[in-house]
């Protein structure tokens, strides 16, 4: 039996180590061209790998020239790299011949039939493959998968068609095998080969996970760009810790599928009515930097652009057409994706575009847009783009032309790229697609100028960029619970949520500024309550049964003395009990009438990935009709909040419209950051809903407060299952 020598110094991730394995063993090679372990072979023999390649079938002498093993046991020299092309039955068997050799760092595990079949058997069968593999200190990717590829040493486990090596500087990731595949010739058919380090597809994920990968790829010197096609992770938190890493000096672009809702049974609030897993995903995307993308044109797209031009120094961009069609193409994108401007071009420029283009040329109107017109010629092309990469306004350009028949399309590519060789400002040119066209995309991408079918799919790709460029990543807090407050163990005790007198005082508890308030057992406790605050008051039921309240007419507003007081608690507890007959009645609570004011939501549901996620928007009634809302995982800082705040449309009704006064934005951001930590402090918690906030010139008020604790979430899902 081998006897393997001392383990060489490892990379700086380990698994980089098996990206540069210098040997790999196919057990299940075949002789069969429509089985795996021939195709996996074959890629290996052909396509240049520049390792030792084995071949272990002990029912073949020699495949592809390749003399046969009948055990990796055989193998007398040091063995980097297994790929195992078996049936699930015979996997854990060869796994186990390749613990006891000692020197193997990974595994590819081609092989379908485990833990995706959902059968108990085969869902044991891939565990015990992991324990033996862990036992041994083998990485396994899969099963399930095509494994990896790794240009830099022509090393492919994957049997996917139409597989090329074209060497650059990204880094794949995909949940899906055929969709891996997909991309990789997708980026093959562009102009110029889309180059790439390193792809890997995990299939199963049994041990080896994309979070992983994302954190081996971040420290890999070959690798300035990750790419994902994503479907889920295991654990959303050390997503959001790794991402905001990698962030802060690489790229990371995210394709995500399954957009699908938290279930219904399981939200009391209006945050967690509102809080599907794919909002959830979207704020944790944006607070650790990862710029998400909605198609795989547009992954490929992005992934293109940001590995040519790594940054842009801001939003503004211009829009320099010989085609009118093409141009409002590009700026309704732009208009419509938020995150770039069109550039405002100087006076200087201006004159500068009306003395070389033609007359009927349209500039700067708007500011930011030039349509040479068709009667534009290469001069005309060059000198325009030049004049305006020199205006210090302009941060990058995206170019539309579709050259006429007496005008070369790649003489005018040639020009470009000179032009564009001159700057350091990111410029997209869109040809469009087409055979007459191919040959100036191809020159213009060899030259470093990146080329788009279309002129959205050009914007939407500078937008990706400009993400990526300017976008920060936020540090993550741990989440750490701390003892829990009496006022929640009584509430569990009786499994039941915090009634809102409760939750107040643990707002108050906790630091929160809160309004007097009264909790009224009585009509005569109203009574007296009222008089103390003595103004117009706001009266609500309290029981532990009534989520919404003004649903069954449990609230009175501005309601003014003692008669009026009596009235008004009858009516609740009369109104209550007759919409709500199984609710018990605590009492009343009774607070003074709040300012008008701009009113806000701000929530927490506890997601099952992420932990605790708070929510941002508009508040009041309207709250789930316009679902003008934002979510970032907690705890957060300041800052992160007012990244919440300021990509809801309320930042600009916050801002003052129509002759309002400005809200205090800042006290909006405190109090986000209040109810993180508060979401982070008390595990029991479930969900928050603080609806509405009411936001003034100075300061915010909490006008309602809901607190649904864990134990009596479940009971309250579980009775709402049992009644359908």
């Amino acid at each position: 039996m081998y006897e393997p020598p001392a383990m060489a110094p490892q990379a700086v991730n380990p698994l980089l180590d098996i990206f540069d394995a210098k040997s790999v063993a196919v057990v299940g090679a075949s002789a069969d061209p429509g089985k795996a372990g021939y195709q996996v072979l074959k890629t290996l023999l052909t396509m240049g790998y520049e390792g030792q390649v084995f071949a272990v079938n002990p029912r073949e002498r020699e495949i592809l020239g390749v003399a046969c093993c009948a055990s990796i046991l055989d193998i007398q020299t040091r063995l980097d790299l297994l790929v195992i092309s078996l049936p699930a039955i015979h996997a854990v068997g060869a796994m186990k011949q390749a613990a006891q050799r000692g020197d193997i760092q990974g595994a590819i595990v081609l092989s379908a039939g485990f833990s995706e079949t959902a059968v108990p058997e085969w869902v044991e069968a891939e565990r015990e493959l992991v324990r033996v593999a862990k036992s041994a200190g083998i990485r396994v990717f899969g099963p399930n998968c095509l494994g990896i590829i790794n240009c830099n040493s022509r090393l492919s486990t994957s049997f996917a068609p139409g597989l090329t090596f074209a060497q650059g500087r990204i880094g794949y990731i995909s949940q899906s095998g055929a969709t891996g595949g997909a991309i990789l010739m997708m980026a093959a058919d562009q102009p110029k080969p889309l180059g790439y380090s390193k792809f890997a597809h995990i299939g199963n994920m049994c041990d080896v996970s994309n979070l992983e990968l994302i954190e081996a790829y971040g420290s890999d010197p070959s690798i300035d760009v990750i790419v994902l096609y994503m479907e889920g992770v295991r654990d959303g938190r050390k997503l959001l810790e790794i991402a905001s890493r990698v962030t802060r000096t690489k790229p990371i672009v995210l394709f995500k599928v399954g957009r699908t809702d938290l279930g219904a049974a399981a939200t009391l609030s209006h945050t967690g009515t509102l809080a599907g897993s794919d909002a959830v995903y979207d704020g944790a995307f944006k607070q650790s930097g990862i710029v998400r993308v909605s198609s795989l044109e547009e992954l490929v797209d992005s992934a293109k652009l940001i590995s040519m031009f790594p940054k842009a120094a801001g939003n503004r961009v211009c829009v320099l057409t010989e085609a009118g069609g093409l141009g409002i193409t590009c700026v309704d994108q732009i208009s419509r994706d938020g995150i770039l401007q069109l550039a405002s071009l100087g006076r200087v420029t201006q004159e500068r575009l009306t003395s070389i283009l033609p007359a009927m040329a349209v500039v700067a109107k708007p500011n930011g847009y030039v349509d040479m017109t068709a009667a534009a010629l290469t001069r005309e092309h060059c000198e325009s783009l030049r004049a305006i990469l020199e205006d210090p306004g302009v941060d990058s350009v995206v170019l539309m032309t579709l050259p006429p028949t007496f005008l070369p399309a790649l003489e005018v590519a040639k020009g470009l790229a000179a032009v564009v060789k001159e700057f350091k400002k990111p410029v997209l040119v869109c040809l469009m697609k087409g055979e007459p066209m191919a040959e100036a995309r191809r020159y213009l991408e060899e030259n470093g100028v990146p080329t788009f079918d279309t002129p959205d799919r050009a914007a939407t790709a500078l937008a990706a960029l400009t993400r990526a460029s300017l976008v920060k990543s936020a540090a993550i807090s741990t989440v750490t619970s701390s003892v829990s407050d009496p006022v929640i163990q009584k509430a569990l005790a009786a499994r039941r949520n915090l009634l809102e007198p409760e939750a107040m005082q643990l707002l108050q508890d906790n630091g929160f500024s809160i309004s007097a308030f009264h909790f009224a057992r009585t009509k005569e406790d109203a009574i007296r309550a009222a008089a103390v605050i003595g103004g117009p008051v706001v009266m609500k039921v309290v029981s532990a049964q009534v989520i919404h309240k003004s649903d069954v007419g449990g609230v009175k507003v501005n309601v003014v003395g003692a008669q009026a007081i009596g009235k008004a608690y009858d009516e609740i507890v009369a109104n209550v009990g007759k919409a709500a007959p199984e609710a018990s009645i605590d009492g009343v609570l009774v607070v003074p009438c709040a300012a008008a004011g701009t009113e806000l939501i701000i929530g927490m549901v506890r997601d099952p990935q992420f932990g605790p996620v708070i929510m941002f928007g508009l508040g009041g009634i309207f709250v789930e009709v316009f679902k003008d809302i934002s979510f970032r995982v907690a705890p957060f800082d300041r800052e992160v909040a007012l990244d919440m705040i300021n990509e809801t449309r309320a930042a600009r009704i916050l801002e003052g419209v129509r002759g309002q006064a400005a809200a205090d934005v800042g006290a909006v951001a405190q109090l986000l950051v209040k109810v993180s930590e508060l979401a982070a402090r008390y595990e029991e918690i479930s969900e928050i809903d603080l609806n509405p906030v009411r936001v003034y010139a100075q300061g915010a008020a909490i006008l309602d407060c809901r607190i649904i604790l864990k134990q009596a979430a479940s009971a309250s899902a579980a009775a709402a299952g049992q009644s359908q």
